[in-house]
């Protein structure tokens, strides 16, 4: 393999990533996917103990 065309390999490997992990941002931790939590919810679900079994 030429040192040209291993450039362009990793040069590729490189963006498919970069895209595969801003795509997974956008699919499952971009802010549309988070909830709200106000500090009374959180105080309201601290006090209420584990749920039963």
């Amino acid at each position: 393999m030429t040192r040209g065309g291993l450039r362009r390999e990793l040069t590729l490997a490189i963006v498919f990533k970069i895209v595969a992990i801003f795509l997974l941002y956008l699919f499952f931790f971009s802010p549309s996917h988070r909830s709200h939590v106000t500090p009374a919810d959180m105080a309201a679900a601290l006090t209420q103990g584990a749920p039963p079994r």
